[in-house]
């Protein structure tokens, strides 16, 4: 059973590798801009975040979708700056890395949200079992706008009309301890974007994840592509690909190990993003007591998204562990919005 998981397992990644589209800076395409001509795009420019104009930021993107599946969904990983694939550890990890929920003994289950910019409403949910087949996962995520009225050239004050708008993604997840050192796991997901009156579009979304104790200290390699789909089609004619995702990260700890009253894990990932330029990812994490925890992190290349901060608290219960978090990040001024996560969890 475990040899049938790995070997589907790289099946799907290899797949994802060979079959993802790929992003901007890598296609010889003319690339459609408001407020610019049409240009070829020259491959031989450099990519960095420092040089590039706003004319060239737009040029190395193509269109995506479903951008609602980049925010990140719990405190703890947020806190980290998102440099969690190789972490992947308790609840946090079925958003993010689906292999990190093999290690679930019986039961586990996360709730959260946030208000997001433009009053809109951030919400996740999940659970998962562990049975004799591997563990089994359910998630949700959605995204909820406030009341927002039709306006047309003839009435733009508005037609009295409330658009029907929102971000929906219904996750099944499945996890395998392969070895003692090494899990697996895949994800399927349901998403859908409603996008005003009648119109909405919607997609199903594979995504797959390692995670490797690789025996050298604590030192755990993990990797994981998200978001696989076909190209989707908006109000039938903007045709648009899935924000696919390719992350591969480094974890382990400075000081003492996981369980340890006192412990310090630090991360690093890269985040190749097929619908922009490579981003990387930091992060660390301080124990005390096994009770009380302490995150920072920072992303680069990042147009909107830099550090974040965050705490968590943890307690056993008649052998429950019970973990609360909280996470700050700072966004880009203009969107003049410090979103504040909350997430409560637990597992036994």
């Amino acid at each position: 059973m475990k040899w049938i998981v790995c070997a589907v397992t790289v099946l799907v990644l290899a797949a994802a590798l060979s079959f993802a589209p790929a992003p901007a800076w890598a296609q010889a395409e003319i690339v459609m801009v408001a407020g610019f001509p049409d240009v070829p795009f020259d491959p031989s420019r450099s990519i960095s975040d420092e040089t590039l104009s706003d004319y060239d930021r737009f040029k190395k993107q193509s269109p995506s979708t479903f951008h609602f599946l980049k925010i990140a969904p719990t405190a703890r990983l947020e806190s980290m700056g998102e440099a969690f694939t190789a972490v992947a550890e308790g609840m946090d990890a079925i958003y993010y890395n689906p292999a990190g929920i093999a290690s679930i003994e019986k039961f586990g289950w996360s709730f959260g949200g946030m208000k997001w910019f433009g009053e809109m409403e951030y919400r996740t949910g999940a659970v998962a079992i562990n049975t004799k087949f591997g563990v089994l996962g359910f998630s949700v995520i959605t995204l909820s706008f406030p009341d927002v009225e039709q306006t047309t050239p003839l009435k733009p004050t508005g037609t009295g009309q409330m658009l029907d708008l929102g971000d929906t993604g219904i996750g099944f997840h499945y996890a395998y301890q392969l070895t003692d050192k090494m899990s697996a796991g895949i994800q399927l997901r349901h998403v859908k974007s409603k996008l005003g009156l009648d119109e909405e579009v919607s997609a199903v979304l594979l995504s797959a994840g390692t995670l490797m104790h690789t025996g050298f200290e604590s030192l755990r390699i993990g990797m994981g592509m998200k978001n696989l789909g076909n190209d989707v089609t908006a109000i039938d004619i903007f045709e648009s690909s899935q924000p696919v995702i390719f992350n591969l990260g480094l974890a382990g700890e400075v000081l003492g190990n996981v369980g340890d009253p006192t412990y310090v894990t630090v991360a690093a990932e890269g985040a190749y993003h097929a619908d922009s330029w490579q981003r990387w990812h930091i992060g660390g994490e301080l124990w005390f007591n096994n009770m009380l925890a302490l995150r920072a992190g920072n992303r680069f290349h990042y147009d909107a998204q830099s550090w974040s901060v965050g705490a968590g608290v943890k307690g056993t219960f008649s052998g429950r562990s019970i973990m609360a978090d909280v996470s700050y990040s700072e966004l880009d001024a203009l969107l003049d919005h410090k979103p504040i996560r909350i997430t409560v969890s637990g597992v036994f």
